[in-house]
């Protein structure tokens, strides 16, 4: 009986030496854990380090244009519509002309004329396309742009962009929405060549 008893006392301090172990190690790993935010805390800087270390605005008026967004993405944040009131009746008339292709509106820069590098990806992508148009094999056919107003600003990001898809030989069209064009004539303004509503588009 004695043997027994002992053998019980050995077991149950066994499992309490387990139990405290594993204890510890959990209070080691919450004070080190503790230890290493402290530590990212105090090597963040603040305040006036933290503007002192941050770089330095371009001087260039040119490099500080690019910065600010473009017309068209401030004007396209209409709240609760995805798009704006011309915009929508544009993509009507698209939609309704070319049945026969794929119509993307608010479509970024970057996505249709690409980019060599990771600067000139950051430097194209804060433009956005009004619409672009593809062909069933999602083929780029062309881009359609709106008109608008906006001065200098709207002038300086529509010419940015019609060069850029230059560069890229994407055909570029500017469209009046205040003055559309006839459902009939939509086709062959956005792919550059006269056809009648509904004939297929060579490619």
């Amino acid at each position: 009986m004695l043997i027994w008893f002992l053998m019980l006392l050995v077991a149950v301090g066994a499992v309490g030496a387990l139990i405290w172990n594993y204890q510890r190690k959990i209070a080691e790993r919450e004070a080190a854990s503790k230890q290493r935010f402290e530590e990212l805390l105090k090597s963040r800087p603040t305040g006036a380090a933290a503007a002192a270390a941050s770089p330095a605005a371009p001087a260039s008026s040119a490099v500080a244009a690019e910065a600010k967004p473009p017309a068209s993405a401030v004007a396209a944040a209409v709240k609760g519509r995805f798009l704006g009131q011309p915009q929508t009746l544009v993509y009507r008339l698209l939609k309704a002309a070319m049945s026969d292709h794929e119509i993307f509106a608010n479509v970024t820069l970057v996505s249709v004329v690409g980019s060599k590098s990771e600067q000139e990806a950051r430097r194209l992508a804060p433009y956005r396309l009004d619409f672009v148009v593809c062909d069933k094999a999602m083929q780029v056919v062309s881009v359609v742009e709106l008109e608008a107003g906006g001065g200098l600003q709207a002038a300086g990001e529509y010419h940015f962009k019609a060069e850029s898809l230059k560069a890229a030989g994407v055909r570029l069209v500017r469209i009046d929405a205040a003055r559309p064009p006839r459902r009939e004539e939509i086709r062959g303004l956005v792919c550059g060549q006269p056809a009648s509503p509904g004939a297929a588009v060579k490619e």
